[in-house]
């Protein structure tokens, strides 16, 4: 019931956004007003969430569990968007690296380091994108690498995740319990699964939320979960088109960096549940229980339908301007004024021609 109506809000959301996504026309001029809200929102969760599962993730409000993280990711977009869209100069980049940083530190402070992966791989993303200087994506990996080597050895549950990666069975007894019943589970199901409610969900840990992938396929099937993946990687391939087509460069990269932080969401969930990367404890989007993802995610696809509005005026303006031109070409507009001809303007008398005249004389030095 409760997650009901988190579905009812999040719909009146993705109703609402769009409209004001095209209306709003000054959100690219508030560059740090993005960074300081994104920033203490962070910060307050960092300072007085409580522990839960070995990370700070939200706050309780009246029974129901808020994550900021998952609405500062949004924000995190547009400051981003409108950084580089403002200026791609060097001092601007440092300035902007140095407030993306921030918030990743903040995360890792907080022990939420899934969130801060998204924050990092999406900054990552639109820079390269923005600039297409190879040098910057070398550099954010090779620092990307390194902190993930200082957070191995900081966190003893990146370690504790590490290890049951490397060899959930050998660890089923402590660390690994909860990755063997999921990759259980999706051999149990096979092919086709065993059918609803004929499977065992509740032998994985938290199955509704980090592991709801294990549970669909175990029930529903590998091909059910395959075509699930492909309807996230068909959003993902839709964003892109989108941020393809739009010629304003601010809705451009937000486009680009709400697709990317859907999917590598996506690919991190899926991934971690599969035993292809450590777990990161994150939810599925749209699948997941857990009102902050779906509302988040239900914005974040208002969003996505608020530029596909704004791509289709950009689209009727250009031929608005097409047949303008087209308009003007034909009425004559531009040409040089037609020469006068003999019928149509006033007739003169003919001149008879005239020999030269020879050359008399001798010429003087």
């Amino acid at each position: 019931v409760r997650q009901l109506v988190f579905v009812a809000l999040g719909i009146t959301f993705g109703l609402v956004v769009p409209v004001l996504i095209r209306k709003m026309k000054f959100l690219d001029q508030w560059t740090y007003i993005y960074a300081a809200v994104g920033g203490a929102a962070l910060l307050a969760v960092a300072l007085f969430a409580q522990i839960s599962g070995g990370a700070k993730l939200g706050f309780e409000i009246a029974g129901i569990n808020i994550q900021p993280s998952e609405f500062v990711k949004i924000i995190f977009v547009f400051f981003v968007a409108a950084s580089l869209n403002k200026s791609k100069e060097f001092k601007n980049i440092v300035v902007t690296t140095a407030i993306a940083a921030a918030h990743v530190l903040i995360l890792v402070l907080s022990t939420d380091l899934g969130a801060a992966l998204i924050f990092f791989v999406v900054y990552l993303v639109m820079l390269f994108v923005a600039t297409r200087q190879w040098l910057y994506a070398i550099a954010g990996l090779g620092a990307g690498a390194a902190a993930a080597v200082v957070g191995y050895h900081l966190f003893s549950h990146i370690q504790v995740r590490v290890e049951a990666w490397q060899d959930p069975i050998g660890t089923y007894s402590g660390s690994g319990y909860q990755v063997a019943q999921s990759l259980f589970a999706i051999g149990t199901g096979s092919w086709f699964g065993t059918g609803l409610f004929k499977g065992q969900p509740d032998t994985i840990p938290v199955s509704e939320t980090d592991f709801i992938f294990s549970a669909i396929t175990e029930e529903m099937g590998v091909i059910y979960a395959l075509c699930l993946i492909l309807i996230c990687v068909s959003c993902y391939v839709m964003f892109l088109n989108i941020a393809m087509e739009l010629r304003n460069n601010f809705y451009k990269l937000i486009a680009l960096g709400l697709g990317t932080c859907y999917i590598f969401q996506v690919f991190l969930q899926i991934g971690g549940v599969t035993k292809f990367i450590p777990s990161t404890g994150m939810t599925l989007p749209f699948v997941s229980y857990g009102g902050s993802s779906m509302l988040s995610t239900m914005i974040m696809f208002g969003i996505i339908q608020g530029l596909y509005i704004i791509r289709e005026d950009e689209e009727e303006e250009r031929e608005k301007e097409k047949l303008r031109k087209e308009r003007k070409r034909k009425n004559g507009v531009g040409r040089t004024a037609p020469r006068k001809t003999a019928k149509s303007g006033p007739k003169f008398e003919e001149v008879p021609r005239q020999r030269p005249r020879k050359k008399t004389g001798t010429r003087t030095k």
